[in-house]
């Protein structure tokens, strides 16, 4: 059998492009050419070759390899044009998503536990395949499972298709977006989702027009019209404000370590992991997921993963069988922690199955940015700065 070690180095061998370099060059390459354009160009969608109008960083801010709160130092060190102000809210959009999720676990929660669709089950089949009776749908899912990326414009037309033309239920909307997106975030996806219908806002849908998609699309889907079902949907349980979260922090409380390949921020775990004496990194299978993946995009997160280890000395992946026969004597460990989400419920699961005690380690950026996001956007806005004072400082 293979060691960690070999393993780790045959498949960077192998590898056409390093994920954590792409993303950096990503960056770089947009902050310099592309952020003061992003305003003017970022409601475009030119087609999946041609990237002008978006920065394409999703994926890596998803998985933390890029952290958010850096990017905005970097952006307010080389920029004080008003002009970059709305990549700098894009990405307040994001951690607002994140705290709001975090505020309102139970949103996660009833998304997992609701089965009861009534559905047409062969308009279905026929959208997921790329053969409904809309050519501009059928492209946007020929698009999505081709290069497991769509424009965030896109990806509203396809939830307001999905949910008012086809009538389909929004959950398996959402859950089809995750199977097959790199940047298949728990927060951004699934209140994106609601907020197209009429949930996330209580009452404001989101409706489409052709005009909107023929000028936005660049004129690659000449619509002349969208058939929309009067569809008004309602929340089924009443979602409470829950702070558990506040309760934990960054202080390191055992020698063991384990985290998931939603962050790994490089930059700043470096600091902490050579604090432990052993570290784990967890990348869940489908047998350990609620939302099933594509093949795709658990290579791409393994690929990650692999990267992130040849980092470090001391950390080794383990699937969730390993897990539980590497801790079997290892009472209390620390936990970065990954956010609600499948991460987050497996090892909850896990915790409560084998008589664990796990202390979640949230960074404190995150635990500020937060307390401000327990209402809408617009009053977590009016917080902003005092959020980028505090990201500043620390």
């Amino acid at each position: 059998m293979l060691s960690n070690y070999n393993l780790k180095k045959n498949f960077l061998a192998c590898l056409k492009m390093p994920l954590f370099l792409d993303a950096q060059e990503k960056w770089d390459y947009f902050l310099e050419n592309k952020i003061k354009n992003y305003e003017k160009l970022r409601n475009f969608d030119y087609g999946p070759t041609n990237e002008s109008s978006v920065s394409k960083l999703s994926p890596y801010i998803s998985h933390r390899v890029l952290l958010e709160y850096e990017l905005l130092k970097e952006v307010k060190k080389k920029y004080q044009s008003q002009k970059i102000n709305k990549f700098v809210e894009e990405i307040y959009w994001r951690i607002y998503w994140k705290g709001w999720m975090e505020n309102r676990p139970k949103v996660w929660c009833n998304f997992i536990s609701e089965k009861n669709y009534e559905y047409d089950f062969e308009t279905y089949e026929k959208a997921i395949n790329g053969n409904s009776e809309l050519d501009f749908l059928n492209s946007w899912v020929n698009e999505l499972k081709t290069h497991n990326y769509l424009h965030n414009h896109t990806r509203m037309w396809f939830a307001s298709t999905w949910i008012f033309n086809l009538g389909l239920p929004w959950q398996l909307g959402a859950s089809f977006f995750f199977e097959h997106l790199y940047d298949g975030d728990a927060a951004s996806n699934l209140l994106s989702w609601r907020w197209v219908a009429g949930l996330q806002t209580k009452g404001k849908q989101y409706l489409f027009s052709p005009a909107n998609l023929r000028k936005f699309s660049n004129n690659r889907f000449n619509v002349e019209n969208i058939h929309n079902k009067q569809i008004f949907l309602e929340e089924t349980n009443q979602i409470a404000l829950d702070d558990e979260i506040y309760k934990s922090n960054m202080e390191l409380k055992s020698e063991t370590l384990i985290l998931f390949e939603n962050d790994l921020h490089v930059p700043t775990l470096k600091n902490i992991l050579g604090n432990y004496k052993s570290v784990f990194i967890i990348l869940l299978g489908n047998a350990q997921r609620k939302i099933k993946l594509s093949e795709a995009v658990l290579k791409f997160k393994q690929q990650m993963v692999f990267e992130f280890i040849n980092r470090f000395d001391n950390v080794t992946q383990l699937d969730a069988i390993k897990l539980q026969e590497t801790l079997v004597d290892i009472n209390q460990l620390d936990m970065i922690y990954p956010g609600i989400g499948d991460n987050n419920d497996f090892i909850n699961s896990f915790k409560k199955a084998n008589n664990k005690v796990i202390f979640k380690l949230v960074r404190d950026q995150d635990l500020f940015a937060w307390k401000f996001a327990k209402k809408g956007f617009f009053k977590f806005k009016e917080n902003i700065p005092k959020i980028n004072q505090y990201v500043s400082q620390n």
